[in-house]
């Protein structure tokens, strides 16, 4: 459940989890592989991939095509 907390991008998660109002858990499950429930969560996953966590490949617009940054 708190996975986030031994993550190199921890700071990050957090971050990201203060500015949109949710969980530093639900964007680390984000970066790493879970699902886009909402609008709320593909504007994380948008900006996972500004800050280089996550990278999109096959040039696809899906939230299921975002991958995990090697870590």
């Amino acid at each position: 459940m708190f996975e986030y907390l031994f993550a190199r991008h921890r700071n990050d998660y957090i971050r990201l989890a203060l500015h949109h109002k949710t969980s530093p858990d639900r964007i680390w499950r984000l970066a790493h592989g879970h699902s886009a429930k909402n609008s709320k969560d593909r504007e994380i996953l948008h900006d996972l991939l500004d800050l280089g966590i996550i990278y999109r490949h096959n040039r696809s617009r899906k939230a299921e095509d975002y991958v995990m940054d090697n870590e």
